[in-house]
């Protein structure tokens, strides 16, 4: 049943000249287009996921142990590049058909809600165009399944709270551990959604919060047998790289969404979250405009509260836990957020409606554009320069987290090694990272690696500032420059990169 101020499911439909559907519909087709053009080599992140992946079942679950992530993205990940290859077209296409095929399935989660037609057509186009969908929907990343995945585990759980029937309540409970297998901070939005269905089922008796409870067993049970790694990593591995969420995590949420564009247009389309944002929790249509007064209990205002709940639960956790928080795991409440505030365009003037929608979706395409064609690494540079290396050359990454990018790209060029530990450049260990580079020493590191390498050249490829690592790669440059004199730059670091790093080659005596 609609809520009182959404469209009924039976309203007529908005009549739109063909003019801007034309327009909005180029849109859309621009936004589906755009998660599939990303040309950049692929960086840390993503280069450590296909490595993962690409070992034996067995070889990448023992693997994750050490990465901190659930393996159900990268099992998938497993099989998709057994039948279609490891190129960078190749291993990105999963996370592109997997935010498309949300945007069919949004629409029918829209109107299972409630929403009119022409409401679940604007969040369609939102997220078509939302520059947070299509920037990981081009990375070889978890995050384009985990909002198709919520927005399945609301189609089930719409369908378990009507039918009742116990096929619906294991197929809900699948979707519930797929999400869980998928990323762990599905973990809070379920924690939300299970205290919801026990006040429903205990304060007011409905079968239906029993129904919701059982499925979320039934996910929890397929979640168990990771709970040894799960435990491991949380004791382990966590985030070492950032810092805990705060209140104004939650706040800031629709700003990092929005993202960030060329001529402040991701800044505008912010504003405009912003603003949809206060119409969806407290709008009302009113002679002229809108009136904005207490909050009122809409569907849309409920998939707000569900957003910041899920939010706030994640920020309360992590600061307890000294975890560090990356925008991107907000994947998790990406769906509900765009649905209630396409329900509040709705609630607009009609004469405002088709300039703000036009005006979101050409801004999320300009902001979505810069993602995909963002250079997120130098490692192409630098492995091009590394061919010349010849095979008793010791090749060094400081920090080690610029080795994966690199290694898959030239993975014979020299003898590659990291900074502590000199092991393998193909995979970070984030197990006790924090502790482990603290307790480095530069000085005992180079003279390891002047003990390696003997009379052949030393390659670095190094970048200062990385957080747990500090000054010690400059230190590492100082202490070799001091035994082998001034070295050849080869790659200089491009500050328009996003993984910035620089290369110099240190001479053979």
């Amino acid at each position: 049943m609609a809520a009182p101020s959404d469209p009924p499911r039976g309203a007529r439909a908005e009549s739109w000249p063909r003019g801007v559907v034309a327009g909005l519909a180029f849109l859309l087709a621009a936004g589906i287009a755009l998660r599939f053009i990303a040309t950049s080599p692929l960086w840390l992140d993503e280069a450590q996921t296909v490595d993962i992946a690409h070992r034996s079942v067995s070889g990448l679950l023992s693997a994750l142990r050490h990465d901190g992530a659930p393996p159900l993205y990268y099992l998938l990940l497993h099989g998709w590049m057994a039948v279609f290859g490891t190129s960078n077209l190749a291993v990105r296409a999963l996370s592109g058909l997997c935010s498309l095929a949300t945007l069919p399935l949004l629409w029918v989660l829209g109107r299972r809600l409630g929403f009119a037609r022409s409401v679940a057509g604007v969040a369609v186009l939102l997220l078509a165009t939302s520059p947070f969908a299509v920037r990981y929907a081009t990375e070889t990343r978890m995050y384009s399944l985990v909002i198709l995945l919520t927005v399945l585990a609301g189609l089930s759980y719409e369908r378990l709270c009507r039918t009742g029937r116990p096929l619906d309540i294991v197929a809900a409970g699948v979707v519930t551990g797929a999400l869980l297998l998928t990323h762990y901070w599905s973990l809070f939005l379920f924690a939300v959604l299970g205290a919801c269905a026990l006040w429903l089922a205990v304060r007011r008796g409905d079968r239906r919060g029993w129904r919701a409870v059982a499925a979320m067993l039934v996910g929890a049970a397929l979640f168990a047998p990771w709970l040894p790694s799960f435990a491991y990593q949380a004791a382990h591995t966590g985030a070492p790289w950032g810092a805990p969420p705060s209140l104004g995590t939650v706040l800031q949420s629709p700003t990092a969404w929005a993202g960030h564009g060329l001529l402040a247009t991701g800044m505008v389309l912010g504003f405009l979250y912003y603003a949809l944002l206060a119409v969806a929790i407290a709008g009302q249509t009113a002679p002229g405009g809108v009136l904005i007064g207490r909050p009122r209990r809409t569907a849309s205002s409920l998939l707000i509260a569900l957003v910041a709940a899920t939010m706030g639960v994640a920020v309360a956790v992590s600061a307890v836990q000294r975890s560090a928080y990356a925008s991107r795991y907000s994947a998790v409440v990406l769906a509900p957020f765009l649905l209630a505030i396409a329900a509040a365009v709705g609630v607009l003037p009609a004469r405002a409606r088709r300039p703000v929608v036009g005006l979101a979706a050409v801004l999320g395409v300009a902001v979505g554009a810069t993602y995909a064609g963002q250079t997120r690494t130098e490692a192409a540079q630098v492995a091009s320069a590394l061919a010349s290396a010849a095979p008793g050359d010791v090749v060094v990454f400081c920090p080690d987290q610029l080795g994966p990018a690199v290694h898959r790209l030239a993975p014979t060029s020299g003898r590659q090694v990291v900074f502590p530990t000199l092991g393998s450049a193909a995979m970070v260990d984030w197990v006790d990272y924090k502790a482990r580079n603290e307790a480095a020493d530069p000085a005992a590191f180079t003279k390891r690696v002047l003990s390696l390498v003997g009379g052949s050249a030393v390659y670095l490829v190094y970048r200062d500032g990385y957080p747990t690592v500090g000054d010690k790669c400059g230190e590492i440059y100082a202490a070799l420059a001091a035994s082998r004199g001034t070295p050849q730059v080869l790659v200089h670091d491009n500050r328009h990169s996003f993984e910035e790093e620089r290369l110099v080659r240190f001479a053979s005596r």
